[in-house]
């Protein structure tokens, strides 16, 4: 069937014409000047997006999360240091407090790694004395297995 020209009935007798239909222009206009009036409203209006909603950056989050930090910690150490004056004992200050910190840390540091040395030889034991048994041996105890190394008994804390 051959395509009817412009202005001539079509297939089922609609006129076809080479002009647009002004319902789809105006949609389409319409939807070109939203897009473009938010693309002119992002470009030029002053701050950014996240400002407008409410949002912060995740920087300007860790920066005000560290300032009241800060805040937190001098208004502990006052206070502390205001407890410490009342019963006659001198004051603290801030590097005192880190170096305490620091110690601590050291010292939960060394604790796990005793514990876990603990536990690695209890482990290699079993797996020895599991060959050990299966062979007809006596089994090894943790005494024996320090002497025979050289290592010291675990310091009771």
């Amino acid at each position: 069937m051959p395509i009817a020209d412009a202005g001539e009935p079509g297939p089922r007798g609609v006129r076809l014409s080479g002009a647009v239909d002004p319902f789809a222009v105006v949609i389409l206009s319409g939807i070109a000047a939203v897009i473009l009036a938010v693309w002119l409203l992002g470009r030029f209006y002053p701050g950014s997006g996240m400002e407008q909603l409410g949002l912060r950056s995740a920087r300007e989050i860790s920066e005000t999360r560290e300032q009241l930090e800060a805040d937190d910690l001098n208004q502990m150490l006052a206070a502390h240091n205001a407890r410490r004056r009342a019963r006659g004992e001198r004051e603290v200050t801030e590097a005192d407090m880190e170096l305490r910190v620091a110690r601590d840390v050291q010292d939960q540091q060394r604790r796990r790694e005793a514990y876990l040395a603990d536990r690695e030889l209890d482990q290699l034991l079993e797996a020895t004395n599991a060959r050990r048994r299966a062979r007809g041996l006596p089994e090894r105890t943790r005494e024996q297995v320090r002497e025979e190394f050289g290592g010291k008994p675990p310091a009771d804390d």
